[in-house]
């Protein structure tokens, strides 16, 4: 198992994901509607988005990151009252990750606040393209015979259900230990920007 680097655009927040192993199979493609509106609210979509605007996700427990630098820059935006967390740098506008709540122990890790040299190696290939419907073109074949969506949910609720009952969802770096999001959530309107 490895650690991987973790920084903001800037470098003002620096973290580490720990005991990391391509083995874990947790990483996607996310071709949503709402992980594009994200990026495009932070003006990141270039540095974000694929050109089919799929987002690359590494999935973790909470437990497994940490931030050693930077905690008062982390902001919290969600689309809606009852959308995702979505995590970034309040300094740069580096997305950093997505969260359900804090009671689901999983953290979705976005590619851009992953800094690592090594991270194709450690992190692995792809192993589902999800949620197709919201893609802007079309999604190469190989990728998608690579990395087929189908049963991918079922495995990921069952990670998420072993890391909870391992007691992985805390700590949590993004969440006070009474639940409370480090930083209080902005409901954003649709088109708005940070």
């Amino acid at each position: 198992m490895d650690n991987l680097v973790l920084q903001c655009g800037c470098g003002q927040i620096k973290g580490r994901a720990i005991k990391i192993n391509p083995a874990d199979r947790t990483r996607v493609i996310c071709y949503c509607k709402d992980c594009q509106a994200f990026a495009h609210a932070l003006k990141a979509s270039a540095q974000v988005l694929d050109e089919q605007g799929g987002t690359d996700i590494y999935q973790l427990p909470p437990a497994r990151l940490q931030i050693n630098q930077g905690l008062e820059q982390i902001r919290c935006l969600r689309l809606s009252e009852k959308g995702l967390y979505r995590w970034y740098a309040g300094c740069c506008n580096t997305p950093i990750g997505n969260t359900l709540s804090p009671r689901v122990p999983m953290i979705g890790l976005i590619h851009s606040f992953i800094f690592d040299p090594e991270r194709e190696a450690k992190l692995g290939p792809v192993r589902a393209c999800v949620n197709l419907r919201g893609a802007t073109g079309q999604i190469p074949k190989s990728r998608l015979d690579a990395a087929p969506a189908s049963g991918y949910i079922g495995k990921i609720m069952l990670k998420i259900l072993g890391w909870k009952l391992g007691g992985l969802g805390r700590p949590n770096p993004l969440f006070s230990a009474k639940g409370e999001p480090l930083a209080s959530p902005r409901i954003l309107r649709p088109g708005e920007t940070v």
